[in-house]
């Protein structure tokens, strides 16, 4: 039996968060062939069975979060191993029904226990035939946390339950058939929600009228609890459990990841934030003329890839603001490459791949790899190793902004610096002549971190980057 330890996915990873597994127990996997996802720190990653065999057992459901280094399912090599592992229950496994044999606990009988057990023990262990029917009887009721568990992940389960909706009603659209929170909104809007209160009386409902005696002792369990509890009603006659409701979930590894950079870069960074502008008519103009000719290459040009390139141009002439700081160990670590972080947001959260020795790379091969990395961000299929090392990071908000408004980027460390741009938006501004002439102007908010670089060094790099955003032409000679 091959036991599949949860594997470090990231640099020092302590857990991971089970997405999906592509395999039931029971099912064969071939080696190499990929048997679940997991969310590490930064990204979704794909892990492939280790050998060819069946799968026997799982120990951590989609959903839940797995340890690094603690087990999160068996392999059997064999089918022979299969059948024995089944046989002895595994409770903690995700399997259908028909394959469930025993409905003894893989954990209260092992594998060495099955092998010493005599014909006569086994003979023993046979249930008699009014046993049979009891068991029989106790089947047939629903086992709606077994049932449940295989149907949706536990954010799922919590919230059908603060919807009062049964799962084991709603038919999932999921891989596998797993529900989603979508499934059971469009199983509520359907009509079709069934409270857990009448699911449990089904359950407890007589089968034979010799049972109706017993029915008030039932009944209770079910009752409302009384306006002296948590649940009194309000004046429209809602009750303040229904009026307060909360659906609580476990984090995300990402975000929490994200939250935990953030937070760290705001307490440690002491973070200087220059908001400032500049008149974009020739950089527009650039764009227009030569996205027609990048989209007959099949690559889509945006204003992020004159950004990058700028970005070069003036760490090149202002390579104090290429360095990373170790507080602890006292030193300044002087990049000797160019890396170029962007910003991108995914359903999982915002990420920083990065574009990786850009001052190597012309317009188009910029933009081209900014829509590369973005869609694998978005996809959940960026690696560690399109992570990190970063020189400085760009944040673009111009598409999803309403006004050309400023903000205040908070700087990705170990960088000292970020950029941050909102929409181009068209303002008078005076000609040489005073006259107010209607223009393109960007407005940019560039972050720097005051521990690293003094402030006039800073207002100078700033200054040559208006220049390049102003002149497309420089920007192109030089950079």
């Amino acid at each position: 039996m091959y036991q599949y330890i949860l594997p470090d996915a990231g640099e020092g990873t302590h857990e991971s968060a089970i997405m999906s597994w592509a395999a039931n127990v029971g099912d064969k996997v071939e080696e190499d062939q990929t048997l679940l996802e997991i969310e590490s720190d930064k990204a979704v990653v794909e892990l492939p069975s280790p050998i060819t065999g069946y799968l026997a057992k799982i120990y951590v459901e989609a959903g839940d979060t797995g340890i690094v280094g603690q087990p999160i399912a068996d392999i059997a090599e064999t089918e022979e191993e299969l059948n024995a592992v089944l046989k002895g229950g595994g409770q903690d496994a995700t399997m259908d029904d028909s394959k469930k044999e025993s409905p003894v606990p893989a954990t209260d009988l092992s594998q060495k226990d099955l092998d010493q057990e005599t014909p006569q023990a086994q003979e023993q262990d046979q249930p008699s035939p009014a046993t049979e029917k009891k068991e029989a009887a106790k089947n047939d009721q629903p086992k709606e946390e077994k049932d449940i568990r295989s149907l949706a992940i536990p954010r799922v389960r919590r919230y059908a339950r603060t919807k009062n909706v049964d799962l084991l009603q709603v038919t999932g659209t999921g891989k596998h058939g797993r529900i989603s929170m979508e499934d059971v909104d469009a199983f509520i809007a359907n009509g079709g929600a069934e409270t857990k209160t009448s699911v449990a009386t089904q359950i407890l409902q007589p089968v034979d009228s010799t049972l109706s005696q017993s029915k008030k002792e039932v009944e209770p369990e079910t009752e409302q609890p009384s306006e002296s509890q948590d649940t009194k009603h309000d004046h429209k006659g809602k009750s303040n459990h229904e009026e307060f409701a909360e659906v609580v979930e476990k984090m995300p590894s990402i975000r929490r990841t994200i939250a935990d950079a953030l937070a760290k870069s705001s307490s440690q960074v002491a973070q200087v934030t220059v908001f400032d502008q500049v008149e974009v008519d020739a950089l527009v103009a650039h764009r227009n003329r030569m996205k027609v000719l990048a989209a007959d290459r099949d690559i889509k040009l945006t204003f992020t890839s004159y950004l990058v390139k700028a970005l070069v141009a003036m760490l090149k002439r202002f390579p104090d603001l290429n360095v990373s700081l170790d507080m602890d160990k006292n030193e300044i670590s002087h990049h000797q490459y160019y890396n170029i972080g962007v910003a991108t947001d995914t359903p999982r959260g915002l990420m920083v791949p990065m574009i990786r020795h850009a001052e190597r790379k012309s317009l188009f091969d910029i933009a081209e790899e900014i829509a590369d990395i973005s869609q694998k961000a978005r996809d959940g299929k960026i690696s560690n190793a399109d992570m990190g090392k970063g020189s400085i990071s760009v944040t673009n908000v111009g598409a999803a902004a309403t006004a050309g408004v400023w903000s205040t980027p908070i700087i990705n460390l170990p960088e000292i610096a970020i950029l941050n741009v909102g929409r181009i938006d068209k303002v008078f501004m005076p000609d040489q002549e005073g006259n107010p002439v209607l223009k393109n102007v960007m407005k940019i908010s560039f972050a720097f971190d005051h521990r690293a670089i003094d402030g006039v060094y800073a207002q100078k790099a700033i200054n040559l980057l208006k220049s390049y955003l102003n002149d497309p032409d420089l920007l192109l000679a030089e950079g």
